[in-house]
């Protein structure tokens, strides 16, 4: 059984370590029936405007109703349709517009782990934001040199100048960007395996890096009149007692909303953040974290919110992106039958 919402507030382009252009993601997003989409790039908002450009282009080729219009393609030949929720399979132009949330996902490092915070609803403009991001990619830049210069001593050839080549200008170099190289060199059966086997903490090419405390990013977020969301909760190797400590610090300096849905995810991980959501009166929020093809992450997969969670976009902060509690997810249910 999957899941197909319109709804994805969780993904990654060639600005930072993402291996599509903003551009092509939101092509993207038309073809998996999305109607809103947050580009949340890592430290960076490099690819909101272009990716703001391309929607508002390809919307006025449906209000056209014309046959250039994107289509929507993610019901594939072994997949049966189950049902639909809050709406219907087969929809008009005007009800496939989609809506670009300009977003940003700020590294952390609370007692000695990297933690992700997402800012949504946000003003890319905002100064104190604008000041933060530059602060970060300095930080960014030495530790992409660093981890390429271990790299290349293990035997790969100009690492850091390639993942360069490979992003788009301006881009920040993370780690993602070396998994894939390494992938692409045939170091690797697949881009995770890359990361744990050179890239994750304790291997040969791993890089230390103190990113700064959450409530710098929060603030940050807040100050752009955005709301800060705590990222992929379960993917943080703590326990369930640290993870509840790291919300009640998030929630104490500001932090408002929390991921509850993502691709691939355990029924019981998704239980255990609902209640956690309910617990400390959080908003839900829900992401792929979208980065590449695969058939087990993609836009808008099994992002589907428990009726009994408040979503992230009944914020004030969402209502200048036409949004309120009167927008309730569509979800289409698809059943892939075995060859």
């Amino acid at each position: 059984m999957t899941v197909i919402s319109n709804f994805d507030l969780h993904c990654h382009t060639k600005a930072s370590d993402g291996g599509f252009t903003p551009s092509q993601i939101v092509m993207k997003a038309y073809e998996r029936g999305l109607n809103y989409l947050a580009i949340t790039d890592h430290d960076l908002v490099a690819g909101v405007q272009e990716a703001i450009t391309c929607a508002q282009q390809n919307n006025e080729l449906l209000k056209q109703g014309s046959p250039l219009a994107p289509k929507e393609n993610y019901i594939y030949e072994n997949a049966q349709v189950d049902k639909v929720e809050n709406g219907s399979l087969d929809r008009s132009f005007n009800e496939r517009l989609l809506t670009i949330i300009p977003g940003i996902e700020f590294s952390t490092t609370w007692r000695n782990e990297q933690i992700h915070i997402v800012g949504l609803f946000i003003d890319i403009e905002n100064q104190t934001l604008n000041d933060l991001m530059a602060k970060k990619k300095l930080s960014r830049t030495a530790r992409a040199i660093a981890i390429g210069e271990k790299l290349e001593r293990l035997g790969f050839e100009r690492p850091y100048e390639r993942c360069r080549e490979q992003a788009q200008e301006g881009a920040s170099i993370t780690r993602g960007n070396y998994a894939r190289l390494i992938y692409q060199d045939g170091k690797a059966r697949t881009i995770d395996e890359a990361f744990h086997k050179y890239l994750g903490r304790g291997q040969k090419a791993y890089v230390q890096n103190d990113w700064g405390p959450i409530d710098e990013a929060v603030q940050a977020i807040k100050a752009a009149s955005g709301i800060a969301v705590l990222a992929h909760p379960r993917r943080y190797k703590i326990s369930n007692l640290r993870l509840r400590t790291l919300i009640e610090d998030f929630v104490a300096v500001g932090g408002e909303a929390m991921e509850v849905a993502s691709c691939q995810q355990k029924p019981n991980d998704k239980l255990y953040l609902t209640q956690l959501c309910q617990k400390y009166n959080l908003l839900a929020s829900l992401g792929s974290d979208f980065h590449n093809d695969g058939i087990f992450r993609n836009l808008g997969q099994n992002l589907d919110l428990p009726d009994s969670l408040q979503p992230v976009w009944t914020a004030p902060c969402a209502e200048r992106f036409g949004l309120s509690a009167a927008n309730k997810q569509r979800l289409v249910h698809l059943t892939h039958k075995k060859d």
